[in-house]
């Protein structure tokens, strides 16, 4: 038998490469999936400030994407700012840790300020992922402007409502009433009676901080005329008794259950990805590798814990039999700090090798865990072992004599006079 590998092997080769090729195209796939249901904007910058690459959201078209690819920083955000952007993805590189921005883009004739962070993903190129946080910024702005606040309550979509200092309601928008349950019946009603019991005391000291420092965000909840809380989050204003007018206490309230929902579901979403990713990684963490006919290698990398050893072993197993592989190779160069319990993990992948009538040849052993596997008083009576792989492949390869009990068993040709005793 020669070195040089069979047809076979490399189709095997072009097989499994070809199988990898469709892994990394789904895995592809599912970023693209991902980024195609966020809400903001996500790219890569070298350290030019040149766009590397651009994601398709919800709120970046993918053909805007595509010819954004190779563009400068000019092209998507102000002029003003483009300088303060650039300086950050220096630093960025430069100190190698994630650094956050806020500027503005004009975007389909509106100006939208954006909430960025920029975090290092190679030593030339930055990772920018940036979020809408125009909303935020007009709601502290509309607080600012308390005078015209009544014009605005009308036709908010989040819930408003106006009340004495005392905390007796006045008035109301449609979507605060519609938040309580109580309709019009609202008005009139106290503000600790449309809050949890359980937050009373919290929600009076939360009055007197407002009207003592001007305001309050934090969240709340609602009690709705059924009894069901309503998550809120809550902003409070105190107004400045003015032209007669005696002082009052403006609150917004948002519902907060839909946010809730979406970060359930993303959380869920997270899992099941992270979980997918853990079983291509542990798929991908025990190959079987053929080298020639009757002989196949399993390179171990990482640490080699219980349930990483018993898939491995099981992996091999299989190959074994459905294969007919006599001499397995079982690579650890890539397994660090061996311990007792891995040592025991490769005693019982040998033995159950040996059983299946394969020679396990162990390769790749560093002279730290030599001496761990001696200070262990590991048993490797049965074991063929050489301290590199390429000397582990020379073993399996080398022709050995045949006793006459192995001649009996089966042709010179057949798997039962290639497989070697136990």
């Amino acid at each position: 038998m020669t070195d040089r590998p069979s047809l076979t092997d490399i189709e095997r080769e072009n097989a499994a490469l070809r199988q990898r090729v469709v892994e990394l195209e789904k895995a592809q796939a599912k970023l693209e999936a991902l980024c195609s249901v966020s809400m903001g904007f996500i790219a890569f910058f070298d350290r030019n400030g040149v766009v590397q690459e651009m994601f398709p959201t919800l709120v970046i078209p993918a053909e805007m994407a595509k010819h954004s690819q190779g563009k400068h920083l000019t092209n998507v955000v102000g002029e003003d700012h483009v300088e303060r952007c650039a300086a950050v993805i220096r630093e960025s590189l430069a100190k190698q840790t994630v650094l956050n921005i806020e500027y503005p883009v004009t975007f389909r004739d509106r100006t939208l300020w954006l909430q960025a962070a920029c975090k290092p993903f190679t030593d030339d190129t930055v990772i920018w992922v940036a979020r809408d946080i125009t909303a935020q910024r007009e709601l502290a702005l509309a607080q600012g402007e308390l005078r015209n606040f009544q014009a605005l309550v009308d036709s908010a979509p989040d819930g408003v409502c106006i009340a004495s200092r005392e905390g007796a309601v006045f008035h109301a928008n449609q979507a605060f009433r519609a938040m309580t349950g109580h309709g019009d019946g609202t008005l009139g009603k106290s503000l600790f009676d449309l809050y949890r019991a359980e937050e009373h005391d919290q929600l009076a000291a939360i009055v007197q901080q407002c009207f003592e420092n001007g305001s309050w965000q934090g969240t709340l909840s609602l009690v709705q005329h059924d009894g069901r809380p309503l998550p809120c989050q809550v902003s409070m204003v105190a107004l400045a008794a003015e032209a007669g007018r005696p002082p009052a206490l403006a609150t917004i309230a948002r519902d907060l259950t839909p946010i809730y929902d979406a970060e359930h579901e993303r959380l869920a979403l997270q899992q099941q990805v992270i979980q997918a990713q853990q079983d291509a990684l542990r798929e991908l963490s025990t190959p079987l590798v053929p080298l020639a006919e009757g002989i196949v290698a399993m390179p171990l990398i990482g640490a080699l814990d219980r349930s990483r050893a018993q898939q491995a072993m099981e992996k091999l197993l299989d190959g074994i039999v459905q294969h007919q592989f006599h001499t397995a190779i079982l690579d650890v160069t890539g397994v660090k700090d061996v311990d007792a319990e891995s040592a025991d993990a490769l005693l019982r992948i040998a033995r159950a090798a040996r059983l299946l009538g394969a020679q396990l040849v162990l390769t790749g052993i560093s002279p730290n865990t030599a001496q761990t596997l001696v200070e262990l008083d590991v048993d490797l009576t049965g074991i063929t072992t050489r301290s590199t792989l390429q000397g582990g492949i020379a073993h399996a390869l080398a022709p050995r004599p045949r006793t006459p009990g192995q001649l009996r068993n089966g042709s010179p040709g057949s798997p039962a006079a290639r497989r070697p005793t136990a």
